[in-house]
């Protein structure tokens, strides 16, 4: 190991290296949840694309509102349907629209994105591509200093939380950040939901940008969420579990930020707000399984048509009751249900339609 990685390892390993049995229990059961959605997750390719937008939908509106937007998710969802037509003109809607954007690219490309600080000033850019305000420093790191505070209900800073790292330090701390998850993921040297709770939090006290440094910080999480296997946060809106627990959210980045560079320096408030909601987005999860599950409990006569299917390459409606000696309005209803649930595949059109086995 280099000095630098010596160094590196000495400013972040000590905050995850021994994490309290409560927190070793939190990861444990996290895990064991995403083993079983893995497995047991089904839905037709239709049903997990209407999820999926309105998740999209929901975490835009989430995330955006906690930053002090106002825009309820019904009208975020207006924005969403106008994509190509729409002119973003008030902050709010510009806001919106890039999380949008952003949030899908991350959900249709994570295994193409590795964490680079290049990405992370491209996703920046992108969050604010729409935001006139931000022209002069999209995707660029901050030039001048910026606080964390606490939004009062006329916009104003209420609080200030705590110092960010200053302008001319953050491309060393950035580089120092991004250096060290990379090698402590690839190298699995702890658990990775310990990995990525210590980059977001060291994120969000760099305050790297000079705006969207919080929308930014949740788009990377369901990035580094999505590459380490937690397939499910596409599917449950963190965003949405974190805007409902916004007063906790606040006051774990306080209590343990502030404690950076003392002899006391801790993020178990974090740790254990952030694999809180984690865990909450993997219960939740679990639900839309069991909800599958049960929809795709089969009749004897559609699984008898099934096994058949898988017997054969493939078969038209005549042949299957040729062959089982179900009656022709069995087969065709057992057929459409099965296409319907994602078990089998339909082929052709009309007279001429052929099904097989997926």
């Amino acid at each position: 190991m280099n000095e630098n990685n010596q160094k590196l390892t000495r400013k972040f390993d000590h905050r995850i290296k021994n994490p309290d049995p409560h927190i070793v229990a939190t990861l444990a059961a996290i895990d064991e949840i995403r083993g079983v959605f893995r497995v047991g997750f089904r839905m037709t390719p239709q049903a997990i694309t209407n999820l999926r937008k309105s998740v999209l939908v929901t975490s835009a509106g989430a995330s955006t509102r906690i930053e002090g937007a106002n825009l309820s998710d019904e009208e975020v969802k207006k924005i969403m349907q106008g994509l190509t037509i729409q002119k973003f003109s008030d902050r709010d809607s510009q806001e919106v629209q890039g999380y949008l954007e952003t949030l899908k690219n991350v959900f249709d490309n994570y295994k193409n994105l590795p964490l680079r600080e290049s990405l992370i000033k491209s996703l920046h850019k992108e969050l604010l591509k729409y935001s006139n305000k931000d022209d002069l420093h999209r995707g660029e790191y901050k030039r001048k200093e910026n606080l964390v505070g606490i939004l009062d209900d006329r916009g104003g800073v209420a609080q200030i939380m705590f110092e960010t790292t200053p302008a001319y330090l953050t491309p060393k701390e950035m580089t120092e950040l991004v250096e060290w998850t990379q090698e402590a993921l690839e190298k699995e040297r702890f658990h990775p939901l310990l990995i990525i709770a210590n980059f977001i939090i060291e994120f969000l006290k760099i305050h790297p940008f000079e705006d969207g440094n919080g929308r930014l910080s949740r788009t990377l999480t369901n990035l580094l969420l999505l590459r380490s296997g937690y397939s499910f946060v596409e599917y449950i809106s963190h965003e949405q579990l974190v805007e409902q627990r916004k007063d906790e959210y606040y006051l774990a980045l306080r209590s343990s930020q502030t404690t950076f560079r003392t002899e006391k320096e801790t993020i178990s408030p974090w740790l254990n707000f952030f694999f809180s909601v984690v865990k909450e987005q993997a219960t939740k999860a679990m639900v839309l399984v069991d909800e599958e599950t049960h929809e795709d409990t089969m009749s004897p006569k559609q699984n008898e048509v099934l096994e058949y299917l898988s017997s054969v390459k493939e078969a038209g409606p005549a042949q299957i009751v040729k062959d089982t000696g179900i009656i022709m309005p069995t087969v065709r209803k057992s057929l459409e249900r099965l296409v319907e649930i994602g078990k089998v595949k339909r082929i052709g059109r009309g007279r001429g339609t052929r099904y097989m086995k997926i």
